[in-house]
């Protein structure tokens, strides 16, 4: 093994137990120089390198200091958020928590392949204000879409798209942008501000498992290897946030612009539960449920803003269901005559079936399962 820093860091790196991982994941990675200097582990090399990437986390996640800092964090948002309530704004603060792993930052350039986005001065994973504002955006508009009046008024038919220059749309007032004034077209600042969100508290990491087919195929620049079954697959190893890890939403609506409530928490909610944030949300990935206090009374306690929008989808057990998986995206799915419910994963899997289910890829059942609906679909919260 490799140490591609100076000597003077090599000792910190090796003993780090007291620092910023985002730091050490990004920067002191020790490489194998036998191996085309890829990621490993001192004593391993490249085997369960994410595993060692994970113990390094776990050192660092004891630190007293790394809690007080986020403890700190959280109090200085809310210090922000109070600021701004004495100058007439409202602010809404939702907690939710993870249904599913969280990975952020998939893309990122990293020795592994595959990277993850942490807080640059704490070193712990968050989901930036930017990327927030973003998916908010998306579910607005989904959220116009389905509401045929609305959908009727701004739609063009001619182009098949909807107007997001409309005031009515309430786009450019939300988010700022472009914005018709009559025949005029202008520039408006949006009017609700979002805050990167945090987890409540120093969140777990779990290793996650990407597994491609094709990996030779996509390699192949001479275009020889077509994409075919006898090609190996290649599992890609990466770390994801815990399932059940709470982050908090904080978003202020400035002025006197009340009526922007109501579509920015339908909005959010229907991000969190529909769309997913992060990474592979397609199969699964970052999917959240809204959890209180929701109350304006309990919410006042604490200097929030209340929301009145509902927060638990409703609920069902399926009595006879079927149980499968698929290895390929790590999938379980229940399947009964009501439908289909999936979860990414094993966690949820009771250890009885595992056998069966998982080392001989049979289906088990007939099993009891707890599931909720998630736009059109439904998500597996509970096997008994």
């Amino acid at each position: 093994m490799i140490y591609p820093f100076s000597k003077e860091l090599q000792g910190a790196a090796t003993n780090f137990s007291n620092g910023n991982f985002g730091l050490w994941f990004y920067k002191l990675v020790p490489l194998d120089d036998r191996n085309n200097f890829k990621p490993g582990t001192p004593r391993a090399g490249e085997k369960n390198v994410v595993s060692f990437y994970g113990e390094k986390y776990d050192l660092l996640k004891k630190s007293g200091e790394l809690k007080n800092l986020l403890e700190k964090r959280h109090k200085d948002q809310e210090k922000f958020c109070r600021m701004h309530e004495q100058n007439g704004a409202k602010v809404i603060t939702v907690r939710a928590k993870l249904q599913s792993p969280l990975i952020t930052g998939i893309g990122k350039t990293h020795p592994n392949e595959v990277g993850m986005t942490f807080d640059h001065t704490m070193g712990i994973p968050y989901l930036p204000a930017t990327g927030i504002k973003g998916l908010v955006r998306l579910a607005h508009i989904l959220n116009l879409i389905e509401d045929t009046d609305k959908a009727n008024a701004l739609i063009d038919e001619d182009k098949n798209e909807l107007d997001d220059l409309d005031p009515a749309s309430l786009i450019p007032n939300i988010f700022g942008g472009d914005m018709k004034n009559g025949r005029e077209i202008g520039k408006r600042r949006g009017s609700v501000v979002f805050l990167d969100a945090y987890p409540d508290k120093i969140p777990d990491l779990h290793l996650d498992i990407m597994n491609p087919h094709y990996g030779e195929y996509y390699g192949d620049d001479l275009g020889k290897i077509p994409p075919a079954d006898y090609l190996d697959p290649v599992p890609v190893q990466f770390l994801t946030v815990q399932r059940g890890t709470t982050f908090v939403f904080r978003m202020i609506i400035s002025g006197e612009n009340e009526s922007l409530r109501e579509p920015v928490i339908k909005a959010l909610q229907k991000a969190l539960l529909d769309q997913g944030f992060g990474a592979k949300t397609a199969v699964g990935y970052g999917r959240f449920m809204m959890q209180g206090p929701t109350t304006k009374e309990e919410l006042a306690k604490k200097g929030q803003y209340a929301t009145e929008a509902k927060t638990i989808p409703e609920r069902k057990t399926w009595e006879a269901a079927t149980l499968t998986y698929s290895p390929n995206n790590q999938q379980v799915t229940a399947k009964s005559e009501f439908g289909n419910a999936t979860v990414i994963g094993k966690d949820l899997v009771p250890e009885k079936y595992h056998k069966r289910l998982f080392d001989k890829k049979k289906s088990v059942g007939p099993v009891r399962v707890l599931v909720e609906p998630v736009g059109r679909n439904w998500r597996i919260i509970e096997i008994e």
